[in-house]
């Protein structure tokens, strides 16, 4: 007596099955490494972003500290000049400053006459906003050059004067101080200025 056997062939992948199987998975992958790069890309872009909102903010801290401690009896203690550098605005203001307080200087004596002003930065086309420092007898031939903010295009300074409610593109009265100072600051990729206006305490020097 005869008994036939049932054995079913047993499955195998094609050379297509596995063609297509590799595809989807290289797919599978260059999705995955996208999605990681994009992601990557964005994380970097926001850090630099808020690097450079916190260097704004640290240089407004600056400025509003030097406006708030001006010596309350000099003349000339803060003057301003409008400027422009390569058809863009490019104004300074110079105001004095006390010693002793880490940025200026630490030991010296005396006051200093601190200059915001733009120079060139260090990769070309670019620009630094820093500050020239100087003893106000000249002492010194040199001047000290801090820079606090690389990668600006232009800075515009505005003073406004209660007596003319008015903003003035500059300040040279030596007797009196405007009660604010507008700053703009375009940095280097940006349209959009950065804009902060800084108070400045009721003095009215004697004549």
């Amino acid at each position: 007596m005869c008994f036939a056997r049932n054995n079913p062939r047993r499955g195998a992948f094609t050379l297509l099955e596995v063609i297509l199987a590799v595809m989807i998975m290289a797919m599978i992958a260059i999705v995955i490494y996208r999605f990681v790069v994009t992601g990557l890309e964005s994380i970097r872009l926001s850090n630099e972003e808020e690097q450079r909102k916190e260097a704004v903010q640290a240089l407004v801290a600056v400025l509003q500290d030097a406006f708030a401690n001006l010596p309350p009896s000099e003349q000339n203690a803060l003057l301003g000049e409008a400027h422009e550098f390569n058809n863009k605005s490019s104004d300074q203001v110079e105001w004095l400053c006390s010693s002793g307080n880490g940025l200026f200087t630490a030991t010296a004596p005396g006051s200093w006459r601190a200059t915001l002003v733009l120079r060139p930065g260090e990769k070309p086309n670019t620009y630094t906003l820093g500050l020239l420092r100087q003893l106000p007898d000249n002492s010194s031939s040199e001047d000290h050059w801090l820079p606090l903010l690389p990668e600006v295009d232009a800075i515009e300074i505005r003073y406004f004067d209660q007596r003319l409610n008015a903003w003035l593109q500059k300040w040279s009265d030596a007797q009196s101080r405007p009660s604010l100072v507008r700053f703009r600051i375009w940095r280097t990729g940006e349209d959009t200025p950065f804009e902060k206006v800084i108070e400045l305490p009721p003095t009215r020097l004697p004549s």
